[in-house]
């Protein structure tokens, strides 16, 4: 029974309350009360619990008679929806113990400047390479889509160039500026992302943007659209560069790894890891960001299979606008936008962390840390 101060779950009103209290995600689950997450905590709300009744009417808002075809036919599917505001989300929808399950992610809406979203510049600097592959890595929610929109915006903005989106779903949607923009969805504009980038390289494109590498033939396409001239951008999931490169060679068997190795240290230009942590005074998140760039001696530990020692040249890599989580994090706390808390929690050397905390360095670090 539906308690009085409960408010009706309608899809309209769950939405309309996240972009207030500025929840990035909406968990919806039959049998329980809509679950937000606000800052990157999760809460639940005061509307009431939801039915299966309730559940089906989402469906009928957030998707057309196609995408409800497909579901039909799989038991996942990822969709984006318009509300009659302007406001975008993405939604995934599932099955699960025999119910309909949903996750809404708000798309942003907001200002995609670099200095807004707080990336640090050499973010840009990738953005205007002419050629070669940047990857941007990290866990779902730590903010790579937003990192992606902003490079496009910027090329966009910036240069003449043609720039070809694969995604699934298309989240931002891009208008032309000085660059032309074409965007195409998996399940409507294509079949795959393998599919869709075996023809690209014939739409002439300067720019590819691929919305993730899931599938080794994607991962081989995207490297020769990356030694052929164009400057191709996509994400992975994982937690810092090394494991980043190291999904990449690991995905192919073992007699290709040599190659694989060979035509990384060739055309990566650069990888971006992201995490949000809890901004101090309440307001939102911030992005602590990991950056490598491929450096000769970096291209040479590729190239070697020597991944693991690629995070030690990252952090004396600070000349190249290169830094670790750490430092990231270490940056972020001394300008006071982040919580010691937060930032030890999401560092990826907590015992260093503690000692940079306290005014201890090693290495280069103890140069730097004299700027202080």
């Amino acid at each position: 029974m539906k308690t009085e101060n409960a408010m009706l779950p309608k899809l309209g009103d769950i939405l309309e309350q996240m972009v207030l209290v500025r929840a990035s995600d909406c968990y919806l689950k039959v049998g329980e009360k809509p679950f937000f997450r606000v800052n990157g905590r999760i809460q639940k709300h005061k509307f009431s619990t939801v039915t299966d009744e309730d559940m089906a009417s989402y469906m009928r808002t957030v998707m057309t008679d196609f995408q409800s075809e497909r579901f039909a036919k799989d038991p996942d599917l990822d969709l984006a929806y318009d509300t009659k505001e302007g406001q975008r989300f993405r939604v995934n929808v599932f099955r699960q113990r025999g119910h309909i399950g949903m996750v809404i992610r708000l798309i942003p809406s907001e200002n995609l400047s670099f200095d807004f979203l707080l990336l640090p510049s050499v973010v840009r600097e990738f953005a205007e390479l002419p050629r070669g592959l940047i990857i941007v890595s990290g866990a779902t929610g730590s903010g790579k889509t937003t990192t992606l929109a902003a490079m496009i915006d910027h090329i966009n903005s910036n240069f003449h160039r043609h720039i070809v989106t694969i995604e699934d779903p298309i989240e931002f949607i891009h208008y032309n500026k000085k660059s032309i923009i074409n965007q195409r969805e998996v399940g409507f504009d294509t079949n795959s992302f393998a599919d869709a980038l075996k023809h690209v390289v014939r739409q002439s494109p300067d720019v590819v943007l691929i919305g993730e590498m899931r599938d080794l033939e994607t991962m081989l396409v995207a490297l020769s659209a990356a030694q052929t001239g164009h400057l191709v951008l996509t994400t992975l999931h994982n937690i810092d560069t090394a494991q980043t490169l190291d999904r990449i060679i690991n995905y192919f068997p073992e007699y290709m790894r040599h190659q694989v190795r060979l035509e990384l240290s060739l055309c990566l230009m650069g990888v971006v890891c992201m995490r949000l942590i809890p901004r101090k005074d309440g307001r939102g998140r911030v992005p602590a960001v990991e950056v490598m760039r491929a450096t000769p001696l970096i291209r040479k530990l590729l190239l070697e299979g020597n991944t693991k020692g690629i995070p030690d040249y990252i952090k004396e890599g600070r000349e190249f606008g290169m830094q670790t989580f750490n430092q990231a994090l270490l940056d972020l706390f001394q300008k006071g936008l982040v919580s010691y808390e937060d930032a030890l929690l999401n560092a990826s050397n907590p015992d260093e962390f503690k000692l940079n905390a306290q005014g201890m360095f090693t290495g280069t670090d103890s140069l730097r840390a004299r700027e202080f």
